[in-house]
Protein backbone atom coordinates (compact mmCIF):
# COMPACT_ATOMS: atom_id res chain seq x y z
CA UNK A 1 0.00 0.00 0.00
CA UNK A 2 1.47 3.60 -0.78
CA UNK A 3 2.79 5.24 2.32
CA UNK A 4 0.54 8.32 1.36
CA UNK A 5 -2.66 6.20 1.58
CA UNK A 6 -1.73 4.25 4.06
CA UNK A 7 -1.16 7.69 5.80
CA UNK A 8 -4.64 9.55 4.75
CA UNK A 9 -6.14 6.32 6.26
CA UNK A 10 -5.02 6.64 9.28
CA UNK A 11 -5.31 9.88 9.98
CA UNK A 12 -8.84 8.95 10.90
CA UNK A 13 -7.23 7.08 13.83
CA UNK A 14 -5.83 9.59 14.88
CA UNK A 15 -8.51 12.07 14.99
CA UNK A 16 -10.52 9.31 17.04
CA UNK A 17 -8.09 9.02 19.68
CA UNK A 18 -7.56 12.83 19.79
CA UNK A 19 -11.71 13.37 20.16
CA UNK A 20 -11.71 9.97 23.09
CA UNK A 21 -9.12 12.10 24.96
CA UNK A 22 -11.14 15.10 24.75
CA UNK A 23 -14.31 13.81 25.72
CA UNK A 24 -12.29 11.98 29.04
CA UNK A 25 -11.31 8.82 28.17
CA UNK A 26 -8.08 7.34 29.80
CA UNK A 27 -4.98 8.99 28.06
CA UNK A 28 -2.77 5.90 28.66
CA UNK A 29 -5.79 3.01 27.70
CA UNK A 30 -6.43 5.46 24.48
CA UNK A 31 -2.51 5.85 23.51
CA UNK A 32 -2.12 1.82 24.46
CA UNK A 33 -5.24 1.07 21.81
CA UNK A 34 -3.32 3.48 19.23
CA UNK A 35 -0.28 1.71 19.50
CA UNK A 36 -1.68 -1.48 18.79
CA UNK A 37 -2.98 -0.09 15.22
CA UNK A 38 0.88 0.40 13.75
CA UNK A 39 1.34 -0.21 10.78
CA UNK A 40 5.27 0.86 11.02
CA UNK A 41 7.27 2.53 13.84
CA UNK A 42 7.08 6.23 12.03
CA UNK A 43 3.48 6.17 12.00
CA UNK A 44 3.14 4.93 15.59
CA UNK A 45 5.67 8.19 16.39
CA UNK A 46 3.53 10.93 14.51
CA UNK A 47 0.43 9.90 16.17
CA UNK A 48 1.69 9.84 19.57
CA UNK A 49 3.46 13.10 19.14
CA UNK A 50 0.61 15.02 17.15
CA UNK A 51 -1.86 13.78 19.99
CA UNK A 52 0.66 15.04 22.95
CA UNK A 53 1.39 18.69 21.19
CA UNK A 54 -2.38 19.56 20.32
CA UNK A 55 -4.48 18.99 22.94
CA UNK A 56 -3.17 19.92 25.69
CA UNK A 57 -0.63 23.58 26.33
CA UNK A 58 2.61 23.16 27.43
CA UNK A 59 3.54 21.50 30.50
CA UNK A 60 5.90 24.36 32.40
CA UNK A 61 7.28 25.67 35.30
CA UNK A 62 8.19 28.90 35.41
CA UNK A 63 11.18 30.27 37.85
CA UNK A 64 11.97 33.14 39.88
CA UNK A 65 14.42 34.61 37.31
CA UNK A 66 14.40 37.62 35.63
CA UNK A 67 15.69 38.16 31.97
CA UNK A 68 17.62 41.11 31.59
CA UNK A 69 14.93 43.19 31.01
CA UNK A 70 13.91 42.53 34.11
CA UNK A 71 10.44 42.03 33.03
CA UNK A 72 9.47 37.88 31.37
CA UNK A 73 9.53 34.90 33.21
CA UNK A 74 12.08 32.21 32.06
CA UNK A 75 10.88 28.56 31.04
CA UNK A 76 12.49 25.71 33.02
CA UNK A 77 12.78 22.58 30.59
CA UNK A 78 15.36 19.71 30.87
CA UNK A 79 17.37 21.39 28.16
CA UNK A 80 18.33 25.05 28.26
CA UNK A 81 16.55 28.15 29.69
CA UNK A 82 14.19 29.21 26.97
CA UNK A 83 12.53 33.13 27.41
CA UNK A 84 8.30 32.34 27.08
CA UNK A 85 6.99 34.57 24.61
CA UNK A 86 3.43 36.53 25.54
CA UNK A 87 1.47 33.82 23.47
CA UNK A 88 3.15 31.21 25.77
CA UNK A 89 2.54 32.93 28.70
CA UNK A 90 -1.19 33.65 27.67
CA UNK A 91 -1.08 29.90 27.05
CA UNK A 92 -0.35 28.94 30.66
CA UNK A 93 -2.34 31.24 32.31
CA UNK A 94 -5.64 29.82 30.17
CA UNK A 95 -4.61 26.31 30.96
CA UNK A 96 -4.20 27.33 34.48
CA UNK A 97 -7.80 29.05 34.37
CA UNK A 98 -9.32 25.84 32.86
CA UNK A 99 -7.76 23.88 35.96
CA UNK A 100 -9.60 26.22 38.60
CA UNK A 101 -12.46 27.22 36.63
CA UNK A 102 -15.74 26.81 38.82
CA UNK A 103 -17.70 25.04 35.68
CA UNK A 104 -15.73 22.19 35.59
CA UNK A 105 -17.73 20.45 38.05
CA UNK A 106 -21.06 21.19 36.28
CA UNK A 107 -19.35 20.56 32.76
CA UNK A 108 -18.09 16.77 33.68
CA UNK A 109 -21.72 16.06 35.23
CA UNK A 110 -23.01 17.34 32.00
CA UNK A 111 -21.11 15.22 29.55
CA UNK A 112 -21.64 12.34 31.87
CA UNK A 113 -24.66 12.64 31.52
CA UNK A 114 -25.23 13.84 27.66
CA UNK A 115 -22.13 12.13 25.80
CA UNK A 116 -20.09 9.10 28.33
CA UNK A 117 -20.12 6.16 26.73
CA UNK A 118 -19.78 4.78 30.44
CA UNK A 119 -22.40 3.94 33.21
CA UNK A 120 -20.16 3.19 35.78
CA UNK A 121 -21.92 2.55 39.31
CA UNK A 122 -25.18 2.63 37.81
CA UNK A 123 -28.35 0.08 38.06
CA UNK A 124 -28.09 -0.72 34.57
CA UNK A 125 -24.79 -2.34 35.36
CA UNK A 126 -26.58 -4.75 37.65
CA UNK A 127 -28.77 -5.75 34.46
CA UNK A 128 -27.60 -8.66 32.23
CA UNK A 129 -28.46 -8.91 28.63
CA UNK A 130 -32.22 -10.16 28.68
CA UNK A 131 -32.59 -7.35 31.22
CA UNK A 132 -31.04 -4.38 28.48
CA UNK A 133 -32.49 -5.76 25.55
CA UNK A 134 -36.12 -5.75 27.35
CA UNK A 135 -35.71 -1.89 28.96
CA UNK A 136 -33.84 -0.70 25.60
CA UNK A 137 -37.02 -1.54 23.59
CA UNK A 138 -39.12 -0.03 25.78
CA UNK A 139 -37.32 3.31 24.86
CA UNK A 140 -34.72 3.62 27.22
CA UNK A 141 -32.09 5.44 25.77
CA UNK A 142 -29.37 4.42 29.14
CA UNK A 143 -30.18 0.33 28.08
CA UNK A 144 -29.23 1.06 24.71
CA UNK A 145 -26.22 3.12 26.30
CA UNK A 146 -25.16 -0.10 28.41
CA UNK A 147 -25.95 -2.74 25.77
CA UNK A 148 -23.71 -1.26 22.68
CA UNK A 149 -21.02 -0.98 25.43
CA UNK A 150 -21.35 -4.48 26.33
CA UNK A 151 -21.50 -5.75 22.91
CA UNK A 152 -18.51 -3.83 22.13
CA UNK A 153 -15.92 -5.15 24.97
CA UNK A 154 -17.77 -8.61 24.28
CA UNK A 155 -16.27 -8.14 20.47
CA UNK A 156 -12.89 -7.29 21.60
CA UNK A 157 -12.39 -9.56 24.83
CA UNK A 158 -15.14 -12.38 24.42
CA UNK A 159 -15.83 -11.53 27.64
CA UNK A 160 -18.72 -8.37 28.69
CA UNK A 161 -16.72 -7.43 31.64
CA UNK A 162 -12.75 -5.30 30.74
CA UNK A 163 -10.24 -7.88 31.65
CA UNK A 164 -7.82 -6.10 34.14
CA UNK A 165 -4.87 -5.85 31.99
CA UNK A 166 -5.12 -4.47 28.48
CA UNK A 167 -5.36 -7.91 26.83
CA UNK A 168 -7.20 -7.93 23.64
CA UNK A 169 -8.29 -11.37 22.42
CA UNK A 170 -6.93 -12.88 19.14
CA UNK A 171 -9.93 -12.38 16.93
CA UNK A 172 -12.64 -9.88 16.74
CA UNK A 173 -15.92 -11.27 17.28
CA UNK A 174 -18.27 -9.73 14.70
CA UNK A 175 -21.47 -10.72 15.75
CA UNK A 176 -21.35 -8.92 18.68
CA UNK A 177 -19.44 -6.26 17.36
CA UNK A 178 -22.87 -6.06 14.91
CA UNK A 179 -24.93 -5.83 18.18
CA UNK A 180 -23.08 -3.01 19.17
CA UNK A 181 -23.00 -0.93 16.67
CA UNK A 182 -26.90 -1.78 16.11
CA UNK A 183 -27.42 -0.62 19.90
CA UNK A 184 -25.13 2.46 19.70
CA UNK A 185 -27.24 3.52 16.12
CA UNK A 186 -30.45 3.10 18.55
CA UNK A 187 -29.08 5.58 21.46
CA UNK A 188 -28.01 7.80 18.54
CA UNK A 189 -31.44 7.68 17.05
CA UNK A 190 -33.24 8.31 20.12
CA UNK A 191 -30.94 11.58 21.30
CA UNK A 192 -27.82 9.79 22.51
CA UNK A 193 -24.76 12.13 20.94
CA UNK A 194 -22.17 10.70 22.51
CA UNK A 195 -22.76 7.12 20.07
CA UNK A 196 -20.99 8.85 17.32
CA UNK A 197 -17.54 9.25 18.99
CA UNK A 198 -17.88 7.31 21.98
CA UNK A 199 -19.32 4.10 20.18
CA UNK A 200 -19.92 4.15 16.38
CA UNK A 201 -16.31 5.58 15.46
CA UNK A 202 -14.71 3.32 18.00
CA UNK A 203 -16.62 0.70 16.72
CA UNK A 204 -14.71 1.44 13.71
CA UNK A 205 -11.24 1.63 15.50
CA UNK A 206 -11.79 -1.79 17.27
CA UNK A 207 -12.10 -2.93 13.87
CA UNK A 208 -8.79 -1.45 12.07
CA UNK A 209 -7.30 -2.85 15.81
CA UNK A 210 -8.56 -6.57 14.29
CA UNK A 211 -7.46 -5.41 10.88
CA UNK A 212 -3.61 -4.88 11.82
CA UNK A 213 -3.44 -7.43 13.91
CA UNK A 214 -4.04 -9.61 10.99
CA UNK A 215 -1.43 -7.69 8.81
CA UNK A 216 1.18 -7.85 11.65
CA UNK A 217 0.56 -12.11 11.72
CA UNK A 218 0.32 -11.89 7.99
CA UNK A 219 1.91 -9.20 6.30
CA UNK A 220 1.41 -10.69 2.61
CA UNK A 221 -2.25 -9.82 3.25
CA UNK A 222 -2.05 -6.11 3.40
CA UNK A 223 -3.17 -6.23 -0.26
CA UNK A 224 -6.11 -8.35 0.11
CA UNK A 225 -6.54 -6.22 3.37
CA UNK A 226 -6.98 -3.03 1.92
CA UNK A 227 -10.15 -1.97 0.56
CA UNK A 228 -11.32 -3.26 3.96
CA UNK A 229 -8.83 -1.73 5.53
CA UNK A 230 -9.99 1.54 3.97
CA UNK A 231 -13.90 1.43 4.29
CA UNK A 232 -13.50 1.04 7.91
CA UNK A 233 -11.62 3.85 8.43
CA UNK A 234 -13.98 5.91 6.30
CA UNK A 235 -16.83 4.70 8.13
CA UNK A 236 -15.63 5.93 11.23
CA UNK A 237 -14.85 9.44 9.33
CA UNK A 238 -18.27 9.48 8.05
CA UNK A 239 -19.88 8.98 11.28
CA UNK A 240 -17.32 11.54 12.70
CA UNK A 241 -18.62 13.68 10.05
CA UNK A 242 -22.38 13.20 10.78
CA UNK A 243 -21.62 13.92 14.20
CA UNK A 244 -21.03 17.64 13.54
CA UNK A 245 -23.75 17.78 11.07
CA UNK A 246 -26.60 16.62 13.54
CA UNK A 247 -25.26 18.03 17.30
CA UNK A 248 -25.09 22.03 15.63
CA UNK A 249 -25.63 23.08 19.07
CA UNK A 250 -22.46 21.54 19.86
CA UNK A 251 -20.22 23.49 17.87
CA UNK A 252 -18.30 24.69 20.32
CA UNK A 253 -17.81 21.57 21.96
CA UNK A 254 -16.75 19.57 18.81
CA UNK A 255 -14.33 21.89 17.94
CA UNK A 256 -11.45 19.53 18.42
CA UNK A 257 -13.04 17.43 15.84
CA UNK A 258 -14.12 19.99 13.56
CA UNK A 259 -10.11 20.95 13.31
CA UNK A 260 -9.36 17.44 13.21
CA UNK A 261 -11.25 16.44 10.22
CA UNK A 262 -10.88 19.71 8.45
CA UNK A 263 -7.08 18.64 8.14
CA UNK A 264 -7.83 14.92 7.01
CA UNK A 265 -6.64 14.56 3.29
CA UNK A 266 -7.97 11.78 1.10
CA UNK A 267 -6.26 10.80 -1.98
CA UNK A 268 -8.61 10.76 -5.13
CA UNK A 269 -10.08 7.25 -5.02
CA UNK A 270 -10.42 7.32 -1.03
CA UNK A 271 -12.56 10.85 -1.82
CA UNK A 272 -14.71 8.76 -4.19
CA UNK A 273 -15.78 6.23 -1.96
CA UNK A 274 -16.30 8.62 1.07
CA UNK A 275 -18.61 10.17 -1.21
CA UNK A 276 -20.34 7.32 -1.29
CA UNK A 277 -20.46 6.24 2.06
CA UNK A 278 -21.32 9.30 3.41
CA UNK A 279 -24.68 10.55 1.87
CA UNK A 280 -26.10 7.54 2.06
CA UNK A 281 -25.09 7.68 5.78
CA UNK A 282 -26.78 11.29 6.05
CA UNK A 283 -29.78 10.03 4.28
CA UNK A 284 -30.60 6.78 6.24
CA UNK A 285 -30.16 9.24 9.52
CA UNK A 286 -32.45 11.25 8.48
CA UNK A 287 -35.09 8.85 7.22
CA UNK A 288 -34.80 6.89 10.68
CA UNK A 289 -35.12 9.61 12.61
CA UNK A 290 -38.43 10.61 10.57
CA UNK A 291 -39.73 7.41 10.75
CA UNK A 292 -39.47 8.52 14.80
CA UNK A 293 -41.12 11.72 14.34
CA UNK A 294 -38.20 13.56 14.91
CA UNK A 295 -35.95 16.48 13.17
CA UNK A 296 -32.40 15.04 11.87
CA UNK A 297 -30.77 17.68 14.32
CA UNK A 298 -30.04 16.19 17.77
CA UNK A 299 -30.99 19.04 21.16
CA UNK A 300 -29.16 19.48 24.23
CA UNK A 301 -29.60 20.99 27.19
CA UNK A 302 -26.53 22.97 27.81
CA UNK A 303 -26.05 25.07 30.96
CA UNK A 304 -24.57 28.72 30.46
CA UNK A 305 -21.60 27.67 32.65
CA UNK A 306 -20.82 24.22 31.28
CA UNK A 307 -20.52 26.90 27.57
CA UNK A 308 -18.10 29.18 28.92
CA UNK A 309 -16.38 26.14 30.19
CA UNK A 310 -16.55 24.83 26.79
CA UNK A 311 -15.60 27.99 25.61
CA UNK A 312 -12.28 28.23 27.41
CA UNK A 313 -11.35 24.64 27.18
CA UNK A 314 -11.05 25.50 23.16
CA UNK A 315 -9.48 28.21 24.24
CA UNK A 316 -6.91 25.98 25.50
CA UNK A 317 -7.29 23.67 22.74
CA UNK A 318 -6.25 27.00 20.33
CA UNK A 319 -3.45 27.67 22.19
CA UNK A 320 -2.02 24.50 21.69
CA UNK A 321 -2.06 24.73 18.11
CA UNK A 322 -0.50 28.32 18.05
CA UNK A 323 -4.11 29.95 16.81
CA UNK A 324 -3.30 32.73 19.26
Amino acid sequence: MPAKSRRNIFIVLLVIVIVAMWYGYSADNILTDAEQKQPSYELKKNVTEITTTSIAPPKVQLSEKKNEGGHSPVLLSSSMPVEITYTEQNCVDIAERVKNHSGRTAFLHWYRQELDAELDNSYYQTLSIDQLVEQAQAADVLAMRMLAERYLTYARYQHFSKPATQHVSERLDRSALGQARYWAEQAALNGYGGAFVSLLAMSYMVELEDINRKLAANPAQVEILHDQQTDVALNAQAYLTLSVEVMPQLQEFLLPLRMQLSKSELSTEEQARFDEIYPKLTSEWRDKRALLGLPAELEFNIPVEVEQYIQLLNSEVSCANGSN
